[in-house]
């Protein structure tokens, strides 16, 4: 397939646009399973869309991140989400019972926000860019005690052009920190670049010049973003210091072609190795809107009481 205007330049990619490997596919990963997952947080986002949650806004085309996010770290890790980042605290495992009455009924942290101590999943921060500083911090708790654990902090490229975003990598680069940032850049075909506004550079470039480790890759590609949160990770968690992964992603309310959905690419490399079957695309849709039915009824029967 030749490339397109819809694709990033200077991305690492283990799935190419027909879902066949030209990379080397992650030994530990299960692709069923991330595909399950990937599902499932699509799912979730579009019926939130719709349920007329306030200030909601959609991350679909973002799941790779969010959900390779959560299954590279481990127990004993926390992840710093942002407020659209809903689909760490499912594949994190949180049920989505308690997802949806975070987001409509609240919980200690007030309602539109997920979070769990349990999970290891901390609160979205109102002001922008603080929880950048709340995770460089919770990874200098980590380095300190020896833990070996790591720290995860999500966020999109606007981000980085606040002070806290500069502060946390030299932060985190000075003291050798086991951070891992991911950077979702969106990308823009018919305007500029994903790294316009941002002085000029990539956000791997200048998180590079920090004195990171970076890598650029293309979030339509599950397969390549999960493999380079993992090496991030694996890095933070042998003292190797901290991480910048940006990934580029399509925002798919803005009706990219086909092949720039990461559900999509995924789903054509399953079918290519004859691992998916409609009727599992059926089970796994059925399963999770009569979970999000079930959730949404309780919180609606709760609020009207």
């Amino acid at each position: 397939m030749e490339p397109t205007p819809w694709d990033p330049e200077g991305v690492t990619v283990v799935l190419d646009p027909n879902g066949q490997l030209v990379g080397t596919h992650p030994s530990n990963l299960d692709a069923k399973q991330l595909y399950k997952l990937l599902v499932a947080a699509r799912c979730l986002d579009l019926r939130l869309g719709r349920a007329g949650l306030p200030m909601w806004a959609s991350a679909a085309g973002e799941e790779a991140a969010l959900v390779s996010t959560a299954l590279v770290s481990r127990e004993s890790d926390w992840i710093y989400p942002g407020f659209r980042d809903v689909a760490v605290a499912l594949a994190r495992g949180l049920e989505i019972e308690a997802i949806v009455a975070g987001l409509f009924a609240g919980d200690e942290v007030g309602p539109g926000r997920i979070a769990s101590a349990t999970h290891r999943i901390a609160p979205p921060t109102d002001a922008l860019g603080i929880h950048l500083g709340l995770a460089s911090g919770r990874a200098h708790a980590q380095k300190l005690d020896g833990s070996g654990a790591a720290t995860f902090a999500l966020f999109g490229e606007g981000l980085t052009t606040t002070g806290a975003f500069h502060e946390s990598t030299m932060l985190a680069s000075s003291l050798g920190l086991p951070l891992v940032m991911v950077c979702r850049s969106q990308l823009w075909p018919d305007g500029a670049p994903a790294e316009a506004g941002t002085v000029g550079d990539s956000v791997a470039d200048r998180a590079k010049a920090a004195g990171l480790w970076v890598r650029r890759v293309d979030g339509a590609d599950a397969l390549g973003t999960h493999a380079a949160i993992e090496a991030a990770a694996d890095r933070a968690r042998q003292g190797r210091g901290p991480s910048l992964v940006e990934v580029v992603v399509t925002q798919m309310h803005r009706d990219p072609p086909a092949h720039r959905d990461p559900v999509e690419r995924l789903r054509r490399h399953l079918d290519n190795t004859g691992a998916w079957t409609q009727t599992l695309q059926d089970v796994i849709e059925a399963e999770v809107r009569g979970s999000l039915d079930r959730a949404l009824r309780v919180v609606n029967e709760e609020t009207s009481a």
